[in-house]
């Protein structure tokens, strides 16, 4: 997602409470208690295909590949349990334009991270969410060797950021 492309909106409509228990079903493993009760659930889709649930007005969820996983604004204002990589200083800036989480970057895995998870990105010095991504290998193998470790699929600065950001 690069953060210099325009997003423009295709459509945008209240979901079901049908179409929302087949989102909430994607996050179950990674629910605690993150105060989804009473909110409004809306659908924006834009011309791109990128497609992105507001949860009382804030871009909290997007869909991947068919599943829907936090965007990194949920991420920051949910805190959602389950599987955070965790990256050194020196990767931070990398990530946030746009390049995949190499193995020498990362600091520690926190949660059983399988090849193809959803994983959220984060910096090691504040614990502050980063980016969002799918796992390229398995947890453990993460944290030796080089090689990417984690495909970036969405992260702070690009287009669905500051689509949001400057809405």
């Amino acid at each position: 997602m690069r953060s210099g492309a325009r997003m423009k909106i295709k459509s945008r409509f209240h979901l079901r409470k049908k179409e929302l228990k087949m989102i909430l079903r994607d996050l179950e493993p990674f629910l605690t208690d993150t105060g989804f009760k009473n909110e409004s659930f809306e659908m924006v889709e834009f011309d791109d295909g990128t497609k992105i649930v507001n949860v009382g007005g804030e871009p909290v969820l997007m869909e991947i590949d068919r599943k829907y996983f936090f965007t990194v604004f949920g991420a920051l204002k949910y805190r959602p349990s389950g599987n955070y990589i965790i990256v050194d200083e020196g990767a931070v800036r990398f990530i946030m334009n746009g390049a995949d989480v190499m193995k020498p970057g990362i600091v520690s895995v926190k949660g059983e991270v399988k090849k193809g998870d959803f994983v959220i990105v984060v910096e090691e010095k504040k614990n502050t969410p980063i980016a969002v991504g799918i796992a390229i290998v398995d947890g453990p193998e993460m944290i030796s060797g080089k090689g990417r470790a984690v495909k970036n699929i969405h992260h702070v600065g690009d287009k669905i950021w500051n689509f949001f950001l400057n809405s």
